[in-house]
């Protein structure tokens, strides 16, 4: 018997390749196989049937495909083994389309793991593909290129540069562009803290109570002189034990990582981005050595929670007596098992640091997991001095110590969670060194001195990637494995940026415009997404046709346009004889400073150039100046002859038919297109087609269409 097995990562076809054996050839999609085009009207999505034709974008995926098709003509049986989500299900069905199977006689299998075991458990019962999973990840594609599409110009035309919309990059901009609002409007308060210290008692070194001052929740104690008397008068003050309590803590692990929490855990503690997390993470399954890592439920299967604690047993660490279970947050769809590394025994995984690294902390969070509590000794106890006056102010001497002391470490033995730099760790630090003694109700005291503290409240700290994640998941905003990539488009568009090594992101100008122009969208709201995720959950259940989400999607978006100031629109009549279209001016992206036009009529010409602030003629029809070289093969008209950095000379064509060699200074024969990136940085050559100008669109076969909306 022949098989071929479909897989979506070229590592992982390697792997499993070789656990498979003869008989078997497994091959990769690389990610998805077809896509939605980026030009003509077959890019959008649009009523009344919201089609979406689907095309092979790129040579790559072309020679997959004629792969792909080879492969299974000479297969006896075809598995899709894309992975096991919503976009796993919609690249398989992809994989039906061009294969010419039916997806209801496919034989699509899921694991959970890249282990032997699992695998061949797996293909011992495929299944076909779900079509209500394949129709809400239709239904999310197609919300996507909605907004992208018919909210981009728009957004440019406010703003007056170029900018996109992005249904789920748009809120979580929002949520760093506020924040960064909220610094920049900040104003410190000063406010003043009394500190008691205390002796030592029985060899355990000095320790500190906080005064109460008796403000109320979000007030702070200013009164300086009042402070500092206090402070003084500290030593000489009678303090009595008002309240007392010595008392063993419990704290239980943290669950094993979910995926929003690892790319928390693993960001703060690698002190990568979170991109780079997700890259460790697809890799090391890929080879087998943890389970899925796109994830939102926290509990594990019963094989992984005997794996645990028999490695836990073997490694002469101590096992929680029953396997613990936790509560999944209310939107999680739970559809796998925690990450877990595949053989707990295995104490390094992986094939770089990050790997590596990561590796390191899924195995010991998941470790420990089925560890016992750690055991703290937490003692507490408030001091109390009378009343004190000064002046015409009395307020309660009062003090407040607490201190723990690690008593049993439990998981702890293992595994630390991470911590933001500079954010939360001060108050457990503060506790954990506060060697506050037992003590008993009416005993007498004494300070050693008394410290009048200074201390200014603080500006809300700026997101870091981690908490960023953390403020997106506490919102609904996306799902665990859309986070990276929501992360990447607010970087790649410049919307946000960081300052140098350090983790704190940045709202750009550009993204607070962006984030101001895209108010009134529902989409720009944080609980849109919430509600969209919902209706995707219905779509996959049955219970909601895909048609009425984009629909009532598509009439809202078209509703607020209608309503969308004007702003910095520029748009003028085009200046090309015939065309009848609008032009408005653009920022480059890659080049600040550097102005282009934008036609409404972009299937007509090319874009037009910028003279002095306003449209000149399409690139590519410009008089050349330079006419040092041959005629043009396709236009006849003189090329101009330019050298590259490296002082290599070629011709160009002023109509953009075309960049070409100079062979060494002869005049009067063209040469071979030029290579890219050859002897320098001649742009576009050898990258548009002899007669016809860039940018002109050509008519393109009409693409397949999906079936899912109908």
């Amino acid at each position: 018997m022949s098989a071929l097995l479909i897989v979506e990562s070229p590592k992982k076809a390697q792997h499993i390749g070789h656990i498979l054996g003869n008989g078997w050839q497994v091959k990769a999609t690389l990610g998805h196989i077809r896509d939605l085009p980026v030009t003509g009207e077959a890019a959008y999505v649009r009523p009344p049937d919201f089609a979406m034709r689907y095309e092979i974008l790129d040579t790559k995926h072309k020679e997959i495909v004629s792969g792909l098709r080879a492969a299974a003509q000479s297969a006896d049986a075809v598995y899709i083994a894309t992975d096991p989500d919503r976009e796993g299900e919609g690249i398989a069905w992809h994989v039906c389309q061009v294969l010419k199977i039916k997806p209801g006689e496919a034989k699509r299998v899921s694991y959970q793991e890249v282990t032997e075991t699992a695998i061949r458990k797996a293909l011992l019962a495929p299944r076909p593909v779900n079509m209500r999973l394949v129709a809400a990840q239709e239904a999310r594609r197609a919300l996507d290129r909605m907004v992208g599409w018919e909210v981009s110009p728009v957004l440019s035309n406010t703003i007056g540069a170029k900018a996109s919309a992005g249904r789920v990059q748009s809120p979580a901009l929002a949520l760093v562009v506020e924040r960064e609002r909220a610094i920049k409007s900040f104003r410190p308060t000063a406010f003043y803290q009394v500190l008691a210290h205390m002796p030592g008692k029985d060899g355990v070194s000095g320790w500190k109570a906080s005064w109460i001052d008796g403000t109320k929740e979000g007030e702070y104690f200013q009164d300086k002189a009042f402070a500092q008397a206090l402070a003084d008068a500290l030593p000489s003050m009678p303090l009595v034990v008002s309240k007392a309590e010595s008392k063993p803590v419990r704290r239980a692990p943290a669950p094993p990582f979910i995926t929003s929490s690892m790319q928390m855990d693993g960001a703060r503690a690698l002190k990568v981005g979170v991109e780079d997390i997700m890259k460790a993470a697809q890799a090391l399954f890929d080879k087998g050595h943890i389970t899925y890592h796109r994830t939102d439920s926290p509990n594990l299967s019963e094989e992984g929670e005997a794996l645990l604690r028999t490695a836990l047993e073997k490694a002469g660490l101590p096992v929680v007596e029953k396997p613990r279970r936790w509560k999944a947050k209310g939107d999680a769809q739970e559809a796998h098992e925690a990450i877990r590394p595949t053989k707990p025994m295995a104490e390094d995984a992986g094939e770089d640091a990050n790997q590596r690294a990561l590796y390191q902390l899924i195995r010991k969070r998941a470790l420990a997991s089925q560890m016992p509590d750690a055991i703290y000794q937490q003692t507490s106890c408030t001091l109390n001095g009378g009343t004190f006056h000064w002046r015409d102010l009395s307020r309660p001497a009062l003090f407040r110590a607490v201190g723990s002391m690690l008593t049993d470490p439990g998981w702890r033995t293992l595994y630390t969670e991470s911590e933001d730099e500079g954010e939360g760790g001060e108050g457990k630090e503060a506790e954990a060194a506060n060697p506050v003694p037992k003590l008993s109700v009416d005993d007498k005291l004494k300070a050693e001195r008394g410290e009048m503290v200074s201390k200014k409240t603080k500006a809300p700290p700026r997101y870091t990637e981690s908490t960023l994640i953390k403020a997106l998941e506490d919102h609904g905003v996306g799902r665990p494995s859309t986070y990276a990539s929501i992360i990447k488009v607010l970087y790649k568009r410049d919307y946000m940026k960081r300052k140098g090594k350090a983790p704190a992101l940045y709202a750009t100008e550009l993204g607070e415009q962006v984030v101001d122009a895209l108010r009134p969208f529902d989409f720009a709201g944080l609980e849109y997404t919430r509600l969209i995720e919902e209706s995707l959950d219905l779509i996959t259940e049955g219970k909601m046709p895909p048609r009425d989400l984009l629909a009532k999607s598509y009439a809202d978006i078209q509703s607020t346009i209608a309503t969308m100031p004007k702003g910095a629109d520029n748009s003028q009549p085009c200046p090309v004889d015939g065309c009848g279209g609008t032009v408005s001016r653009r920022e480059s992206k890659n080049k600040k400073g550097s102005f282009f036009w934008v036609c409404s009529n972009r299937d007509n010409h090319n874009l037009l150039q910028d003279k002095d602030g306003t449209p000149g003629k399409p690139f590519g029809d410009q008089v050349e100046s330079n006419t040092d070289g041959p005629a043009c093969p396709e236009c006849g008209k003189p090329t101009g002859r330019y050298e590259t950095s490296g002082r290599h000379g070629f011709f160009r064509c002023a109509k953009g038919h075309g960049t070409w060699w100079d062979d060494k200074g002869a005049i009067g024969k063209l040469w071979e297109t030029l290579p890219a990136g050859k002897g320098g940085k001649p742009e576009a050559a050898g990258k548009k087609s002899a007669g016809k100008p860039a940018g002109k669109r050509t008519g393109k076969p009409a693409a397949r269409r999906s079936t899912i909306m109908d």
